[in-house]
């Protein structure tokens, strides 16, 4: 009976317990990796990464590197801890790791004594390596904790390298090539390897040797970088891809050592041809934008997207070419369109590297005509600045030394009233006004003094850069000023007040529609005292340059498109923007940048280029005082091809362009002691002479015309009769809707307004310009802008 009630009372206590450990029921094998409840757990280190496990690490005689942190990973993939790793090598006579990881291409020293430290003095491998009778050879370390040990790290061990020489292989072959990749393409890069062999430069490894190994054998993976990524991009394989047209350094480093190894060029435009809804003509109404399409085509056939190209205008303040093409009719009028491929920003080359594969040099578009209809009102300014024997300035005959007007005039011809004349703190010696109208620029011996057109008021003085302003930069960020009594050129960034310098003195200058490269005649007194005849160029990938003229030149006259530039003299020449070079085994060599591109049989005092590209006109006196126009043709696409530079027969590098620049003569109607200008209309179809009457002329001057016709025949011409009366037209201005002339006369001081189209004077005003005796002056400088009619 005792037993039985035991058992009772045992079993009740049973039932409740054994409730209770239902609900608590505990799981070891989920711990563990394979959910069996034995091996690896969940925290343990299952694998270990070792990097770079692709490429290695390339080492010479005994330099050191530590090596990478290795990452452990769990067996679900997250980071296990690890409180400390085992570093191994594969032979340790070439490769020694200290206990910290930090790898010697060599051996550790060890208990050296004297207070020196373990492992802080690597020692070169001894002996030293030999594969293949070369001296280089590889090991492979790992990182171990927790019984796992990590991939191995191959170690290359070889001499330091002196120098790296580029090689390009085709993708998947190892056939090298020369030339250049079109845009997206991609190439292997390779290199040859010297070391230093007893003071001999001793080749260590190259590609497709039956003497040396690869590199990538002897030395591991060198790291390859790019000067210029927008040309191409390197990835850690040595995988080159084209970008944009181009050349650039390609700089090659192993081992802590790095030189440049070659370099590597993207295929640059062979032509560029812009339509406006396909035609290379159209009209663009007032207000409205359109955009050119522009198609480019490189110099294997390819398409080229995404360059940055200048698109220019011959009327920008009419009609403006912006980024991408966009075509914005401002006001009336008409323009030349085309596009430019301008290094630096297109078609780059290191200035060593111009024209290897065609790069380095610019090249340019077809032009597009555009038209807007319509009229447009004009603002106008006018002066009389001083008329020293200075260069670059008009001197008038028969008026008294330092005669000028410290005053200017505007005139808005919406109203057609002569505005109040604005005094300058000091006679100006020039006026310019930009080429957007918004700022008037005034050069003096004083300073600089500048104008707000909007206002017509002083807005800065600057008496660092005294002289006379000779042009204005198309990009509204640049203005040219001459001190001629120091003989300095000032290129003044009109925003900052800074400016850069070089020496001499010019008489005339004009910037290409781009503002990236300025052309200005006068002379060089740097190597000679008494100075020589020079063409000064200024641009921004070569810098200034120089060039000496067989004679004198008081004018300068850019083509369009602006690929080079006409200067007057004895004889007329041209230079032109594609360089003169030297082909080498290496590249090339530039001579001259801008080398002479042709020469013309002809006297010129004065030049202008028609805004359709077709002509430079030209009028002499040839030291008489009987003139001779000389209309000259120029066939920018006869004698470039298809925009871009000629090249040698290798096809391989720019040569000199010669235009081919036929012209034909004719007298014109007056008499003259000087000739001041030819001024082309912006619709190509008209120009006008302006100069100073000879002794014993008619006392009652006319305005000469000359309107040139298509191609290399003589155009026709013709005189103006100008009310009043005038004893020579002085300066003048066509409006940039084409519509009026704006002339000045000496003798009775006015200015007369002819109609384009009729070739009739037909309104005349009278400035009130006067020196500082009282005595009337005639008008010798003339600007103006279009303004809106509504």
């Amino acid at each position: 009976m005792q037993r039985l009630l035991t058992l009772v009372f045992l079993l009740g206590l049973a039932v409740p317990a054994g409730i209770s450990i239902s609900g608590c029921t505990r799981n070891p094998a989920g711990n563990y990796c394979n959910g069996a409840g034995y091996g690896l757990k969940l925290t343990d280190v299952a694998s270990i990464d070792l990097e770079p496990r692709t490429t290695g690490i390339s080492l010479a005689f005994g330099q050191t590197q530590q090596v990478a942190s290795p990452t452990a990973k769990t067996c679900k993939g997250t980071t296990a801890s690890v409180s400390g790793y085992t570093y191994g090598t594969s032979n340790n006579q070439l490769v020694d790791l200290s206990p910290s990881g930090n790898i010697c291409a060599g051996t550790w020293n060890r208990r050296s004594g004297g207070g020196i430290p373990d492992y802080t003095i690597c020692n070169a491998p001894s002996p030293l390596p030999s594969t293949n009778g070369g001296p280089y050879a590889a090991a492979y370390v790992t990182a171990t904790a927790q019984g796992i040990s990590s991939n191995q790290v191959q170690i290359f061990v070889h001499p330091q390298v002196t120098s790296v020489s580029l090689v390009l292989e085709d993708i998947g072959t190892t056939t090298p090539f020369a030339g250049c990749l079109s845009q997206t393409q991609t190439a292997q890069l390779d290199a040859q390897a010297f070391y230093n062999s007893n003071g001999t430069q001793t080749l260590l490894c190259a590609p497709n040797s039956t003497s040396v190994p690869s590199c990538s054998t002897a030395i591991g993976n060198l790291q390859y970088a790019s000067q210029n990524a927008t040309i191409a991009t390197i990835d850690q394989f040595g995988v080159i891809t084209a970008v944009l047209p181009g050349t650039t350094y390609i700089t090659a480093s192993v081992a802590g050592s790095g030189s440049s190894a070659g370099y590597f060029s993207t295929c640059p435009p062979a032509s560029i041809n812009v339509t406006l809804n396909g035609q290379t003509s159209g009209t663009v109404t007032q207000g409205v934008t359109q955009n050119l399409v522009t198609q480019i085509i490189d110099t294997k056939g390819n398409a080229i997207q995404g360059l940055t190209l200048d698109y220019q205008s011959t009327n920008p303040l009419t009609i403006s070419a912006g980024a991408g093409g966009a075509i914005t009719a401002n006001f009336a009028g008409q323009a030349d369109i085309y596009a430019v491929c301008q290094p630096n920003t297109c078609n780059p080359a290191p200035i060593d590297k111009i024209g290897v594969n065609l790069t380095g040099a610019p090249i340019t578009s077809n032009s597009v005509t555009i038209t807007t209809p319509g009229l447009a009102s004009q603002f106008i300014w006018m002066a009389s600045p001083v008329s020293p024997s200075s260069p670059g300035l008009l001197t008038l005959p028969g008026l008294p030394p330092n005669a000028g007007s410290q005053y200017f005039v505007p005139v808005e011809l919406i109203t057609g009233s002569v505005g109040s004349p604005v005094k300058l703190p000091y006679i100006p010696n020039t006026m310019v006004l930009d080429r957007t109208g918004s700022n008037l620029y005034f050069g003096s011996s004083h300073e600089l003094m500048v104008y707000s057109t909007a206002t017509n008021s002083l807005t800065k003085e600057d008496p660092n850069v005294p002289g006379v302003v000779l042009a204005a930069a198309p990009d509204n960020q640049t203005i040219l000023i001459n001190d001629p009594l120091r003989k300095i050129f000032y290129v003044y960034r009109t925003s900052a007040g800074s400016f850069t310098t070089f020496s001499g003195v010019g008489t005339a200058a004009q910037w290409t529609p781009d503002a990236k490269t300025l052309y200005i005649v006068g002379t060089d007194y740097s190597t000679n005292p008494a100075g020589t005849p020079t063409l000064f160029v200024n641009n921004i990938n070569t810098g200034w340059t120089t060039y000496p003229l067989p004679s004198a030149s008081s004018n300068v006259a850019i083509t369009i498109p602006s690929v080079g530039a006409f200067e007057s003299g004895q004889t007329t020449i041209a230079h032109a923007w594609c360089p003169q070079v030297t082909p080498s085994s290496t590249g090339s060599t530039l001579g001259q940048a801008y080398p002479l591109a042709a020469t013309v049989a002809a006297q010129t005092d004065v030049l202008a280029a028609t805004t359709d590209g077709a002509h430079v006109l030209g009028v002499g006196l040839d030291g008489g005082s009987s003139p001779t126009l000389t209309d000259i043709s120029v066939d920018t696409f006869g004698s470039l091809k298809t925009g871009a530079c000629p090249t040698d027969p290798a096809g391989d590098t720019i040569l000199p362009v010669t235009l081919a620049t036929p012209f034909v003569q004719t007298p014109l109607p007056f008499t003259a002691s000087q000739l001041d200008q030819v001024v082309a209309a912006p619709g190509s179809s008209l120009a006008f002479v302006t100069y100073a009457t000879a002794s014993g002329a008619a006392p009652t001057a006319k305005l000469p015309y000359y309107q040139p016709v298509a191609g290399a025949g003589l155009g026709t011409v013709g005189q103006v009769t100008l009310a009043g009366s005038p004893t020579a037209p002085v300066t003048g201005v066509f409006s940039l809707d084409d519509t009026i002339f704006f002339v000045s006369t000496s003798g009775d001081n006015l200015v007369h307004y002819v109609d384009v189209k009729s070739l009739t004077d037909k309104q005349q005003i009278k400035p009130g310009l006067v020196d500082a005796n009282g005595n009337s002056l005639p008008v010798t400088v003339i600007v103006t802008k279009p303004r809106s009619t509504t």
